[in-house]
C-alpha cells in the first residue's frame, strides 16, 4: 500500500494535469466555452486527486499530511468522483443544442484565469469541508471498512449522478465526435470504478485495487483520445498545407496565363491600395503611360497627372463615384511621359470596400484604345455621311416632286393666264404642294430639334381629352380608341400644338399597322427614371417624368426596323404612302422638350411608343381659346414696319399687309429699321425676320426698338432660327409667325399682337 498509493495518485495527477493543459490550450485557440468547461473539470479533478494523495496515512510521511482520519480520504474520493459528471453535464447540454458559444477574443485570457481561480476556490472549499468540517458530513468509513459509503447513500448518489451525466451526453450529442465518444467511455469507466469499489468496501481488497485501476484507465483514456484528436488535427493541418500549396501553384499558373493573355491583348493590369498608397503594376501598364522602366510609385494623382486637362474633371468625377458602383470604368486621353503623344486609354476595374464602407483598394486593367477610337471615329463619320446622304436624298426626292407641281402649274398659268377657272385650279394645286413642302421642313426641323417652340405648362390629360375627337376621326371606325389617363398626373412644359401633332403622327402610324382594325391605347402616368435606366443617355437627368404611351395591336416591328424607326425618310410603307418623317418628328419634339422616346415592339405583338416628358413644377396654364380667331383687318390705319432681307418675301409681306388694310414701311436690315424707328414716322407694329445679316437678329432688334418706342408692338417671323438664338429661345412675350405663312395666318397673328 505505501508503494501503490503514491504511484497511483501521482499518475492520476499527471494524466489529468496534462489533459487540463491540452483542454485549456485548445480553448485559447478556439475560444470555445464547452472546451473551457472540460478544462475546468479536468483541473478540478487534478487538484482534488492531489489533495487526496496528501490525506493517505504513512505514504509521503508518518501519519497524514492532510486531515486527521480516513473520513477525509473518503470524502475527497467522493468530491473527486462528483467532479467529472458535474462538468460533463453542462458540456453535453451546450454541445447538444448546436449553438456555437465563443468567448470574445479580447477576453479569452481573462475568462480562462477567472474560471481557473474559481475551480481552485471550489477545490479549497472541498478540502476544508473534508478536513476541518468533516465531522459535519455523513459518516462514510469506519477504520478500513468503507461499507458505510454505500449504506449512507453517498456512493450510490455518485453512481447515479455519473450515470445521469453519461445518459445526457449520449442523448444530446449522439457522440458525433471522437472526443464525445471517449468522454462517454471515461464516464462509463468511472461508473465501473464506483460499482467495483463500493461492494468491496475495504481498502487493500481486490475490489479496491480494481476501482483504482478503473479510475486510472478513465483518465488515461481521456488523455489518449485527446492526444489522438490533436494528432488528427495535425494531420488535417498537414493536408490543408499540401492543398494550399497545390492551390498556390494553380493560382500562380493562372496568374502566368492571365499575364500572357493580357500581354497578347496589349493590356496592363494594376492594383492600388488606397490605405498604404502601395501599388502593383505589370510592365505593360507603365509602358502605356510612356515609361520604358517601371516607375517607383503610382497612385491616383499619378494617373491624373497624365490625363489631359480637358478630361481631368471627368476622370476625377468617375473615380469619386466608384463608391456607389464599386466599379471603375472610364475612357480618357493621356499624355505619354516619353514622347508627349496624346493617347486614348480605357481603364476598367473593381473597387474593394472596408468594414466602414470606404474604398480601401482598386484593381483592374488598362489598355491603349487609340487605334480603336480612331476606327470608331472613321466609322461614325462614315455613318454620318450615309445618314446625310439618305436625308438629302429624301429631301431632294420630296421637294423635286413638289417643285414639279409648283413650277409646272406656274408655267401653265403664265402661258395661258386668261382662263380664270384653270388659273384658280392650278394655283390651288401649287398652293397645296407648297403646304406639303412646309410640312416636310417642319418635320425636319422637329427631328433636328431646331423648330421654334412656344412651351406652356399644361396637363397632358386635358390636351388628350380635347384632342380625342379628332383622333377618332383620323383612325376611323374600325379602330377602338382607349384613353387610360392617370388622374394624379403631374404637369409638363411643352408646346401643345407639337404635342398634339406628335400624338396624331403616332396614331396614324398605328392605324397603318392595323389594316384590319384593332385597338389604340393612349396611357398616361407618372414615372421615375433612375441612373441605371439612363446609363446610355448621359444627356438626360434622373428624376420625375410623365409617361405618355401610345400602344397598338398591329403587326409590330422586327429588330432591323426597330433600330431605324426614328431615322428621317425611313419608312416601311409603299411608295407614295408616307414620307418617313412621322416618327422622326416625334423623336425630335420629345428630345427638344428635354425628354426621352423609346419603342417596344415585336413581330405580331403590336407596338408601344413611350414618351418620357420631364415633370414641371410650375402651375398649369389656363385653357387656350378654342376655335379660329376672326380675321383682323386694319381698323385705324395702323402702320407696320416690315424688316426682311429677302426681296421676294418682303414684297409678299407688303402685298398681304396691303390687302388687310395696313400701311407698310420696309427695311432690309436691322440698322435701317432702327433709323426709321428713330424718325418721326408713325409705326405701330414691328414685323421682323429673326435671322438677318448685319450682326443683329430680330430679337435684338426688338429690344433696341422698344427702347426707342416703348409702346411699339412686335411680331417676329422665321422659318429656321439656326444659331441666331441661344438655347433659351425666344422671349415669352414675343409672338412668332412661322414661315411659310399665308395672309390669313398673318392677320390672326396681328390680331393677337394688337390685342395685347
Amino acid at each position: 500500500m505505501p508503494g501503490f498509493v503514491p504511484v497511483y495518485q501521482s499518475a492520476l495527477t499527471v494524466v489529468y494535469g496534462v489533459t487540463t493543459f491540452l483542454f485549456l490550450a485548445q480553448y485559447r485557440r478556439t475560444r470555445s466555452v464547452p472546451l473551457l468547461v472540460l478544462g475546468a473539470g479536468s483541473l478540478y479533478v487534478t487538484l482534488i486527486v492531489f489533495l487526496q494523495l496528501l490525506s493517505f496515512p504513512n505514504v509521503l510521511s508518518q501519519g497524514r499530511l492532510l486531515g486527521s482520519g480516513p473520513d477525509t480520504t473518503t470524502w475527497l474520493w467522493t468530491f473527486w468522483h462528483v467532479g467529472p459528471p458535474l462538468f460533463a453535464l453542462p458540456y453535453a447540454i451546450m454541445e447538444g443544442d448546436g449553438r456555437g458559444r465563443l468567448v470574445p477574443a479580447r477576453r479569452v485570457a481573462l475568462v480562462g484565469w477567472l474560471v481557473s481561480a474559481a475551480v481552485a476556490v471550489a477545490v479549497a472549499l472541498a478540502g476544508a469541508a473534508a478536513t476541518r468540517y468533516v465531522h459535519l458530513l455523513p459518516k462514510t468509513v469506519e477504520g478500513d471498512d468503507y461499507w458505510l459509503t454505500t449504506t449512507s447513500g453517498v456512493g450510490p448518489t455518485v453512481v447515479a449522478l455519473t450515470i445521469a451525466a453519461l445518459a445526457v451526453l449520449c442523448w444530446t450529442t449522439r457522440l458525433r465526435t471522437v472526443l464525445q465518444l471517449w468522454l462517454a467511455v471515461a464516464l462509463l469507466l468511472l461508473v465501473f470504478d464506483n460499482l467495483v469499489t463500493l461492494p468491496a468496501a475495504a481498502r487493500g481488497t481486490v475490489g479496491w485495487f480494481a476501482g483504482r485501476l478503473e479510475a486510472l484507465v478513465a483518465g488515461v483514456v481521456l488523455l489518449a483520445v485527446y492526444l489522438r484528436e490533436v494528432d488528427f488535427l495535425y494531420a488535417r493541418a498537414e493536408a490543408a498545407a499540401h492543398e494550399r500549396e497545390a492551390r498556390r501553384a494553380e493560382l500562380q499558373l493562372a496568374r502566368d496565363n492571365l499575364a500572357l493573355a493580357l500581354d497578347a491583348a496589349e493590356m496592363g493590369d494594376w492594383e492600388l491600395d488606397l490605405r498604404t498608397g502601395t501599388s502593383r503594376r505589370t510592365p505593360r501598364h507603365d509602358a502605356i503611360f510612356g515609361y520604358e522602366e517601371p516607375v517607383a510609385e503610382w497612385g491616383v494623382e499619378s494617373l491624373l497627372g497624365h490625363v489631359i486637362p480637358e478630361d481631368r474633371a471627368e476622370v476625377r468625377a468617375a473615380l469619386d463615384g466608384v463608391l456607389a458602383t464599386e466599379r471603375v470604368d472610364l475612357r480618357c486621353r493621356i499624355k505619354r511621359a516619353d514622347d508627349g503623344a496624346i493617347r486614348w486609354i480605357a481603364l476598367r476595374g473593381k473597387a474593394y470596400l472596408d468594414g466602414a464602407g470606404r474604398v480601401r483598394a482598386m484593381a483592374g486593367v488598362v489598355m491603349d484604345t487609340t487605334r480603336q477610337h480612331d476606327a470608331e471615329e472613321r466609322l461614325n463619320q462614315a455613318q454620318k455621311m450615309e445618314a446625310i446622304g439618305q436625308l438629302t436624298g429624301g429631301v431632294a426626292h420630296d421637294f423635286n416632286n413638289l417643285l414639279t407641281i409648283i413650277v409646272g402649274n406656274l408655267d401653265m398659268i403664265v402661258r395661258r393666264p386668261g382662263d380664270e377657272r384653270r388659273v384658280e385650279r392650278l394655283a390651288s394645286s401649287g398652293l397645296q404642294a407648297a403646304k406639303r413642302g412646309a410640312e416636310v421642313t417642319e418635320k425636319l426641323l422637329a427631328f433636328s430639334r431646331r423648330q421654334v417652340l412656344r412651351p406652356e405648362t399644361v396637363n397632358p390629360n386635358r390636351l388628350l381629352h380635347d384632342f380625342q375627337a379628332l383622333l377618332r376621326r383620323a383612325l376611323g371606325e374600325t379602330i377602338e380608341v382607349r384613353l387610360e389617363l392617370d388622374a394624379s398626373l403631374d404637369p409638363v412644359r411643352l408646346d401643345p400644338g407639337q404635342f398634339e401633332s406628335a400624338v396624331l403622327n403616332l396614331a396614324v402610324n398605328a392605324r397603318d399597322a392595323m389594316p384590319g382594325g384593332g385597338s389604340l391605347t393612349v396611357k398616361t402616368c407618372n414615372a421615375h427614371l433612375d441612373v441605371g435606366e439612363l446609363a446610355e443617355r448621359p444627356d438626360l437627368l434622373p428624376g420625375a417624368y410623365v409617361l405618355v404611351a401610345v400602344s397598338d395591336t398591329g403587326h409590330g416591328m422586327d429588330a432591323a426596323t426597330l433600330a431605324r424607326a426614328f431615322e428621317p425618310f425611313f419608312t416601311t410603307k409603299d411608295v407614295g404612302r408616307g414620307t418617313g418623317l412621322g416618327l422622326s418628328q416625334v423623336y425630335g419634339f420629345v428630345r427638344q422638350a428635354g425628354g426621352h422616346a423609346q419603342i417596344k415592339s415585336a413581330p405580331n405583338q403590336g407596338t408601344s411608343i413611350e414618351l418620357y416628358l420631364p415633370r414641371s413644377v410650375e402651375k398649369v396654364m389656363e385653357g387656350r381659346p378654342e376655335g379660329p380667331l376672326p380675321l383682323r383687318r386694319a381698323a385705324a390705319g395702323e402702320v407696320v414696319l416690315v424688316v426682311e432681307d429677302e426681296p421676294a418675301v418682303l414684297d409678299m409681306a407688303v402685298e398681304s399687309l396691303g390687302e388687310l388694310g395696313y400701311r407698310a414701311l420696309t427695311a432690309t436690315r436691322a440698322s435701317e429699321a432702327l433709323d426709321r424707328l428713330g424718325g418721326p414716322e408713325r409705326i405701330d407694329i414691328l414685323f421682323s425676320d429673326v435671322v438677318m445679316p448685319g450682326g443683329m437678329n430680330g430679337v435684338q432688334l426688338s429690344v433696341e426698338a422698344r427702347r426707342l418706342r416703348p409702346e411699339l408692338r412686335v411680331l417676329l417671323t422665321s422659318g429656321y432660327t439656326g444659331t441666331a438664338l441661344d438655347e433659351q429661345g425666344l422671349p415669352p412675350d414675343l409672338p412668332l409667325l412661322s414661315k411659310p405663312y399665308q395672309r390669313d395666318e398673318l392677320a390672326n397673328k396681328l390680331r393677337v399682337v394688337l390685342g395685347r
